[in-house]
């Protein structure tokens, strides 16, 4: 029989609320500051986020810095692949208000000016 991790099964775990809070954080300060530049580089109104299911464990973890996580997020379990379909939601999500208010406070200068 192959060797299978415990991060391998389909019935890991899910991080507890306190790590999936500081995640969420950490996701949503990554997306405003990957919005801004975004928005800088293509100046456009609708933000693309970056695919979370592509990224390897160095990107995850340049992001939430815990190690536990990533391992959790880079898995490939059941549960792991939901979340990272949620956390992509919320990318988009944060990301895009981003570039909402990025664009209502350019608005507001207009009409000031």
């Amino acid at each position: 029989m192959p060797f299978s991790s415990p991060m391998q099964s389909n019935d890991g775990a899910l991080p507890g609320v306190e790590r999936m809070s500081v995640l969420i954080h950490a996701l949503r300060d990554y997306a405003v500051q990957n919005a801004r530049a975004y928005y800088e580089e293509h100046l456009f109104q609708t933000y693309c986020a970056p695919c979370l299911a592509t990224w390897d464990a160095f990107a995850w973890f340049e992001v939430v810095q815990d190690w536990e996580l990533v391992d959790f997020l880079t898995s490939g379990t059941v549960k792991a692949d939901r979340l990272l379909r949620s956390l992509q939601a919320c990318l988009q999500w944060y990301g895009q208000t981003e570039i909402d208010d990025i664009l209502a406070r350019m608005d507001t200068a207009r009409i000031r000016n």
